[in-house]
């Protein structure tokens, strides 16, 4: 569903679309986890890494837009379209979301799951 949104908006800015990558995903969602059980909200752990700095060098270039999502985990917050649409819109919005999520060069999406 939120790739389908990146793309609609990179369709409507002459971009190609992006594909999910799995590694990428996985390595998002280990920051995920590690945010949850360290108590921390951020892009980056409180040592300074970030998701794709534990990744193969190849796998660390020409990702796409990041997207996150607020998912169920007890906090009463649930995905459906409706919010996901406001996020995409919200990061369409914000300077530095839009410029990621709509770079010419970027082929692969990451997923990551803020539940």
């Amino acid at each position: 569903m939120a790739l389908a949104l990146v793309n609609r908006d990179r369709q409507l800015n002459g971009l190609l679309p992006l594909v999910e990558d799995p590694l990428l995903s996985q390595s998002s969602q280990q920051h995920s986890q590690d945010m949850m059980s360290r108590n921390y909200y951020a892009h980056v752990t409180p040592e300074g890494r970030t998701p794709t700095e534990s990744l193969h060098p190849s796998r660390r270039t020409r990702w796409g837009g990041r997207k996150h999502h607020a998912a169920d985990s007890g906090t009463g917050i649930s995905l459906s379209y409706g919010l996901i649409e406001a996020f995409q819109k919200s990061w369409m919005y914000s300077t530095g979301h839009r410029q990621n999520l709509l770079k010419p060069d970027y082929k692969r999406f990451w997923l990551w799951d803020c539940g």
